[in-house]
């Protein structure tokens, strides 16, 4: 039932997300007061078929904080996030790097040219694919940016001990 209720009036990759949400819920854990730890992180990629390394680095890009992934593959981000924004963050990753812009499918892959350093996000046609079919289209996408890195203790520290 919440599943119709999250079909009506949402755009393809919202629905995606909400189907990928439905099936395995966002789990978020607030670890002391200065951490959060996302437990389900590679559930979440393998079905988005992307590797965590490079959602990892999209997700701290976009929190502007640091972060890692633990021994058990859970995402532990330094600092208190509130689990609908990073949902959102999730939502706008899968705009970007998963559906294809053509056809609107979530069935592709993500592939890095080595001559040129870009990522080309590549629709799998129906016929190499047994879910629903794709177009086959390619278009590069954006490298992922590092946003502001504010300056912390530890920074300063660093550099007034290193001179």
């Amino acid at each position: 039932m919440s599943f119709l209720l999250h079909m009506r009036g949402t755009a393809r990759f919202n629905l995606f997300v909400c189907i990928l949400s439905s099936f395995l819920p966002l789990i978020f854990l607030i670890v002391g007061t200065k951490k959060t730890l996302w437990t389900n992180f590679q559930e979440i990629c393998s079905m988005m078929r992307r590797s965590p390394d490079h959602v990892f680095q999209f997700m701290m890009a976009e929190l502007g904080t640091e972060g890692s992934i633990d021994g058990n593959q859970r995402l532990v981000i330094r600092g208190k996030f509130v689990p609908r924004y990073i949902e959102s963050l999730l939502r706008k990753y899968v705009g970007e790097y998963v559906i294809c812009q053509m056809c609107r499918s979530y069935n592709t892959t993500l592939k890095r040219d080595q001559t040129s350093r870009l990522y080309f996000v590549e629709c799998v046609p129906a016929e190499q694919s047994s879910e629903k079919g794709g177009c086959g289209s390619s278009r590069s996408v954006a490298p992922i940016r590092a946003g502001y890195h504010a300056q912390t203790r530890a920074d300063r520290r660093a550099v007034r001990n290193a001179t």
